[in-house]
């Protein structure tokens, strides 16, 4: 029987709580304390977005335009295979939650393990395969004649830290079921630090251009890993131990269908990045492409916080629901929504203010190319108003075990709302529109999931 299906009584949950570690995630959280418990969680994926934004900083000001565009224009693909491991942290998260909130700490671990090891080893066969296919990929991702060079050169060296970025991501998303998200941002941090600080080197004093930004992402990645192996092995973060890998019947399957859903909204951001690129190399040249880049990575900064938060808050829907406690489900569900809508209103004022020099500190060298970066962000950064609401759906789905809405979600708003306003609107309403496209797909999202969310709230305790 599934955890989401079974209900425990308050006896149950005391002894749950009598666990150390436990009581943070069976805690009430007013809209101020799951501030501050996510707050870890979004501090680590802005520092991860952020050490990912200074690469293209280095690379803009230090090898140029052409360089920058050619490595947007093979991220995608990076980020695509990479996603297993979003699957796997964001779907385990939920079994692993659940199984702590019925009580099964033993459980928990074994489930905890066999997830981060499986993910390990999938990580090490798409490196090898990913590895073998570059110069094609980045030929089919658009790269001009040019450009593919430099994008297969750094695509081939960051696929060899590829297992060490998923099972990194499974670790600190499993730091906040631990009850530890701290040590998912120090996670992070450790990475940003190592990876800006040879970026500086490697780069700006030994000159190794874009093949010194893959190297230093990668050595980054090698460090953040080793430092969560270690944490979690020796029993340091939180109430989750990594034991043994031992095969636990239906783990895997279940961590799969659950975070299916996050792993085709990420997929999907790839895929309408890549056709992003393919539109504005044939609208605007690898102006477009490198003006791209920027909002591409402001536009990051904000997923990252949308999705700290939601990320952040998951598994203790997750631990609530395997508890039976709708009382929790219904303050955490309308606290995060609250929350999120606030962002949103505080993502696009930021965004207006910060266009100018955001775009003057990666493109300040080219007066057209920054006039063009700041007109295309100021219209781009509309959608930040709603971007939330598709992130917060999508992953409260996903912490109730139901996959499959949370996966329509991601998939329609993507593949549906986002791909077809970057292919039909330029063609009806001329080439500046292709920037209106991301707002025309955020509006028709939000419909959707505002839908699917009024639908089955009372059943899942949310209202």
């Amino acid at each position: 029987t599934s955890m989401a299906g079974r209900q425990f009584d308050n006896s149950t949950v005391t002894t749950v709580r009598g666990i150390k570690g436990m009581d943070v995630l069976s805690q009430h959280f007013t809209k101020s304390k799951l501030l501050k418990y996510t707050l870890p969680t979004m501090a680590m994926m802005l520092v991860s977005s952020a050490y990912g934004i200074i690469d293209g900083l280095f690379v803009s000001n230090l090898v140029g335009k052409d360089a920058l565009a050619s490595m947007t224009i093979v991220l995608p693909f990076i980020v695509i295979v990479s996603a297993l491991g979003i699957m796997m942290g964001s779907g385990g998260s939920a079994v692993v939650g659940q199984l702590l909130g019925a009580g099964d700490r033993k459980g928990a671990n074994r489930a905890f393990s066999l997830i981060a090891w499986a993910t390990f080893v999938t990580g090490v066969v798409c490196s090898v395969l990913g590895m073998a296919f570059m110069d094609e990929a980045v030929v089919l991702l658009g790269a001009s004649a040019e450009m593919a060079p430099m994008a297969a050169t750094y695509g081939k060296i960051v696929f060899l830290c590829l297992p060490m970025f998923m099972i990194t991501y499974v670790f600190e998303m499993f730091c906040s079921v631990a009850g530890k998200p701290g040590f998912g941002f120090l996670s992070s941090l450790t990475a940003g630090v190592v990876n800006i600080g040879l970026d500086a080197v490697l780069m700006g004093v030994f000159g190794m251009g874009i093949e010194g930004a893959a190297t230093a992402t990668c050595i980054a990645e090698y460090s953040s890993a080793m430092l969560m192996v270690v944490l979690f092995a020796r029993g340091k973060v939180g109430v989750l131990k990594l034991v043994r890998p031992r095969w636990v019947q239906g783990v895997l399957p279940r961590s799969i269908a659950n975070g299916v859903s996050e792993m085709v909204g990420c997929a999907a951001m790839s895929v309408v990045a890549t056709a992003y690129n393919l539109q504005l190399m044939t609208l605007f040249g690898p102006d477009g492409v490198a003006a791209y880049a920027v909002i591409e990575y402001a536009s990051m900064l904000i997923g990252a916080a949308f999705g700290g938060l939601t990320e952040g808050m998951a598994p203790l829907m997750s631990y609530q629901h395997g508890a039976g406690n709708n009382h929790e489900k219904r303050s955490l569900f309308g606290n995060g929504a609250t929350l999120t809508a606030a962002m949103g209103i505080g993502a696009f004022l930021v965004a207006q203010l910060l266009a100018q020099p955001l775009a003057f500190a990666f493109t300040g060298y080219d007066g057209a190319l920054m006039a063009l970066t700041i007109h295309a962000f100021r219209m781009y950064s509309i959608a930040f108003l709603l971007m939330g609401v598709t992130y917060f759906g999508s992953v409260m789905f996903t912490a109730v075990e139901n996959g499959k809405i949370s996966a329509l979600i991601s998939f329609v708003h993507t593949f549906v709302f986002e791909l077809g306003s970057i292919i039909l609107l330029p063609v009806f309403f001329g080439a500046d529109s292709i920037w209106w496209s991301i707002i025309v797909a955020e509006v028709a999202a939000s419909i959707l999931t505002i839908g699917l969310v009024a639908r089955h709230a009372k059943g899942y305790g949310w209202r």
